[in-house]
């Protein structure tokens, strides 16, 4: 056999030893049927993108899409173990891929967190479910009672119920008209707070911390129930402890949150959450968020996360290890998202004794943290964030995360992200920026003092960070008292870095400059936090504490961080893209990070993001993308045979330039406008709206899921229109006419609402993660697939679940299986639910529906809707349907011949099933 060696037929990112570095592959002649065929090796990563230097198509596992002339983009994501694939060899030829186990088990954090578009006041939009009503609460004395109530609607005082004033929005329903904060029991005991969209406003100036927000929970993603504010003054106070107010689908905005023990401040307790935000809230002392899955906190302000007093002392001193503090925690917890915060002052306050003496205040530890992620915390992603002066660390990370463009000012260590095991993800580091070292001493548990980046575990990723400074250049006193800087960026030879570019000035004697070659000394000099500060504040030099107060008053914290992040890396040489001009961009993954994330600047060809301008073309380069933690208003999308994932967030799509498939789900939004071409979607949450004509779809809506068919749809033949359930809404909001015209399939598929009492909130939590998942009944064998949970009692007790794509019945006693708990050994512990009743099954017909996103969302549509069944159509009803209406209100049939099934005929306009 004859064997012709070439050059290494892969590109490696990073550095690999001997033992890791698969031999050169050689290509060899096989004699298959009497031809030849060249057989060409290639190694790549487990759990990760891969680029090979070769055209190959139809691998046996992963996804390959075109990269440019000789090259293909090979996504491993979800190949953990070490194995050999196949692929061919555009020209002919095969190839073999060996690719390595993965170096992290759970791979990368999969950036799906909780996000909704942005209003003008750059505050979450949560829209209007089905049952809503506005509230305006105050504790001012102007504030309608009960009695002034009844006296103006000439009706006895006894009369004034919750159920009373829910159909009379002109009490309580208005600023002008707000009521008095004492009727608050009355009206969640009286109309319950479980699976409405209610928006319950406060009056700023008031202090609210004795109103109880236990147990509220949304509709669903889009339609949360919101806790905010209005008026003038300060925030209004709220308590928020344990289970309250971050139950699923809820919203918080504008307010003080606090909790108190003892006289001692105490962590806001966000447990057993799913699908929230906290936005635009003062926090003061801390957040706990154990136990907690697809969480948001933006622009929130931690200022004070340090004790007044000891809660426990040890020989007349601070215990360290339990005052500790940190500014966000958080344990076994999933999805969560840290943007645009400001944490300072984590674990010690001024004036404390080296010694730790009980009598004075709050000293350092090695325990207390801006952001502390214990293990068991995965799919975590933290950007844009001031996180300052901290006692230890800015980060302490165990289980892997996304740490992107936050700045870092004087904590004792600026970063410890640690991912070991394995078992747990790959930490990618994109663009930060870290300033002064902190120089805090204490005479026990010390722990690190003026580290740097300290980035540890399995090809780790380090791209485009800086770190200058240890000490103000300007400050003679300053640069004394901190002689030496250390750890700038983590080298660790059991655990190489894939890639790490990290530049640094000035912070380590040892390593006092690195990758700044050719940018002038002086400027450099003069890239420092105090100077960035006293531009914000319009002098020469700021300090820290005046950054940190301004930042604390901006309107947007965010906003600063990017603008310091930009002005540091701009005068380093290493500028992020900042782009007005329309341009057309191609998603090119990039194997360092992740490769997969839209909100991830570095898998576009253009450095920046699309939706710059409006007039934005991108193109997928058949590559699967997931879009979220962003919103996005583009001119056109090309596909090129990709996957596009849309988990949150809201992207505007001008046109399609190609056929496009996509899954919509979570808190997902796609608006797509008139387009000829084949526009394929399985959205199981969220909501797909189409604006304009849409000649070519296919379509299946399960789950939560609401599809806006527009004015003009069409059903091909081969294509289909399916809906699932009794929770999913297919049809038309608004105004004016439609029509759908079905020449393929039109299929209603069974949905079925159970309860269950299994396992309260700690174990529902993995019920909501597995909407759009299937599950088995254990006894009655019936599959189908969740899709949507709501509380139906108390803060945990009892829970409705619904599943759609149902076959066979469910019955009690049934158990199902949901998504596991992710342990940090790397083992998962199964859920096991069980069915206490079944209570109701069907589907959702076809009809208008108010879907709380046109106008004010509030009112019901007029629109009216032509269903045009071809003779070509095919009408599919699943076994064991109810009888019920296929299309409701508004909507009228026309047959133009096709076959209706048994139990299914047109009467009056309408189709109607019924059983036999």
């Amino acid at each position: 056999m004859k064997t012709i060696y070439l050059t290494p037929p892969t590109r490696w990112i990073g550095k690999l030893t001997k033992a890791r570095l698969l031999p050169n592959g050689p290509v060899r002649e096989i004699a298959a049927h009497g031809v030849p065929q060249e057989v060409a090796e290639f190694a790549a990563y487990g759990a990760r993108i891969n680029i090979l230097e070769a055209e190959i198509t139809g691998p046996s596992a992963g996804r390959a899409a075109p990269r440019g002339p000789g090259q293909t983009t090979l996504n491993l994501m979800d190949t953990t173990t070490a194995q050999t694939l196949s692929a061919a060899i555009a020209g002919g030829g095969q190839a073999e891929i060996h690719v390595q186990a993965a170096a992290q088990k759970r791979g990368h954090p999969s950036g799906e967190h909780m996000w909704l578009p942005l209003g003008v006041d750059d505050r979450f939009i949560c829209e209007p479910g089905v049952k809503h009503r506005k509230w305006y609460l105050s504790k001012s004395p102007t504030a309608l009672t009960k009695a002034q109530i009844a006296g103006d609607a000439g009706v006895a005082e006894s009369v004034v119920t919750a159920q009373w004033l829910l159909t009379r929005p002109q009490y309580g329903g208005t600023e002008q008209t707000a009521i008095n904060a004492n009727m608050h029991e009355m009206l969640r005991t009286g109309i319950g707070v479980n699976g409405r969209s209610d928006h319950w406003f406060l009056e700023r100036g008031y202090d609210y911390t004795n109103l109880d927000w236990g147990g509220f929970g949304g509709q669903d993603e889009l339609h949360p129930v919101k806790v905010a504010a209005w008026g003038t003054g300060a925030d209004p106070v709220v308590r928020i402890w344990s289970n309250s107010v971050m139950l699923p689908y809820s919203v918080v905005q504008d307010v003080k949150a606090v909790r108190m023990y003892a006289g001692n401040h105490q962590s806001l307790q966000a447990w057993f959450g799913y699908g929230a935000i906290y936005d635009h809230i003062d926090v003061g002392y801390s957040v706990d968020f154990q136990w907690t899955t697809f969480f948001t906190i933006r622009e929130a302000t931690i200022l004070s996360a340090y004790k007044d007093f000891p809660l426990k002392i040890d020989n007349g001193k601070w215990l360290a290890n339990g005052n500790h503090v940190a500014g966000v925690y958080a344990f076994e917890t999933d999805s969560i998202l840290i943007d645009s915060c400001e944490i300072d002052h984590p674990g010690w306050k001024d004036g404390y004794d080296y010694n730790g003496d009980a009598t004075m205040p709050h000293p350092v530890s090695k325990y207390s943290h801006c952001v502390y992620l214990q293990t068991g915390t995965l799919d975590v992603t933290v950007r844009y964030c001031l996180l300052s002066r901290a006692a230890a660390g800015g980060f302490q990370m165990r289980s892997g995360l996304q740490a992107e463009g936050n700045l870092m000012v004087d904590n004792n260590v600026q970063a410890a992200i640690n991912s070991f095991s394995g078992q747990d993800q790959f930490n990618n580091f994109l663009d930060n920026v870290a300033f002064s070292a902190g120089y805090r001493r204490v005479a026990y548990e010390e722990g690190g003092f003026n580290w740097g980046y300290d980035v540890k575990g399995p090809q780790s990723s380090m791209v485009g960070n800086v770190i200058a400074h240890r000490a103000n250049p300007d400050d003679p006193a300053e640069m004394a008292a901190k002689p030496n800087g250390s750890w700038a960026y983590g080298v660790n030879l059991e655990f190489p870095h894939l890639v790490e570019d990290t530049q640094a000035w000035k912070w380590s004697t040892s390593v006092p400059a690195r990758n700044v070659e050719g940018i002038d000394p002086v400027v450099l000099d003069q890239t420092t936090i105090q100077r960035f500060t006293g531009i914000k504040l319009g002098k020469t030099f700021g300090t820290i504490p005046e950054l940190v107060a301004h930042v604390a008053a901006a309107s947007s914290i965010g906003n600063i961080v990017r603008e310091a992040v930009r002005w540091t890396k701009d005068r380093f040489g290493t500028p992020i893209p900042s782009r007005t001009t329309p341009a057309d961009l191609v998603f090119y993954p990039d194997p360092r990070i992740e490769g997969f994330r839209w909100d991830n600047r570095y898998n576009w060809s253009t450095k920046d993001l699309p939706g710059a301008n409006i007039a934005d073309t991108v193109d997928l380069g058949g590559n699967f993308v997931r879009f979220g933690n962003t919103n996005a208003d583009i001119a056109a999308l090309e596909s090129n045979g990709g996957l596009l994932d849309v988990v949150s967030g809201k992207l505007e799509i001008g046109a399609l330039s190609d056929a496009a498939e996509m899954i919509i789900r979570k808190a997902g939004q796609v608006w797509v406008g008139a387009s000829d071409q084949p526009l394929s979607v399985e959205a199981v949450g969220g909501r797909l709206a189409l604006e304009g004509a849409a000649s070519n779809l296919d379509l299946y809506a399960g789950g939560q899921a609401q599809a806006l068919l527009g004015p003009n749809c069409t059903v091909l033949v081969g294509k289909s229109l399916v809906v699932s359930g009794q929770r999913a809404r297919v049809g038309w909001d608004g105004t004016g006419t439609a029509a759908l015209t079905i020449g393929g399939k039109l299929e209603f598929r069974r949905g079925v609402e159970v309860t269950t009492s299994d396992g309260g909130q700690e174990k529902i939590r993995f019920v909501y993660k597995h909407i759009g998942q299937q599950v088995t009944g254990s006894i009655s064998g019936f599959t189908g697939r969740v899709a949507a949970v709501e509380r139906a009692s108390g803060r945990a007790e009892t829970y409705k679940v619904w599943f759609d794509d149902v076959v066979g019945t469910p019955q009690a006693g049934d158990v199902f299986t949901v998504q596991p708990l992710r342990k940090p050994d790397g083992t998962e512990t199964k859920h096991n639910i069980t069915i206490g009743s079944v209570n109701s099954m069907g589907v959702t017909p076809l009809q208008p529906f108010r879907s709380g996103s046109v106008g004010d969302g509030l009112t019901d549509p007029t629109v009216t809707a032509t269903v045009t069944l071809a003779s070509t159509a095919q009408i599919v009803i699943p076994a064991g349907l109810p009888s019920q209406d296929l299309t409701g209100p508004g909507v009228t049939v026309v047959n133009e011949g096709a076959t209706l099934p048994g139990g299914v005929t047109l009467t009056g306009g309408k189709l109607i099933y019924t059983a036999a």
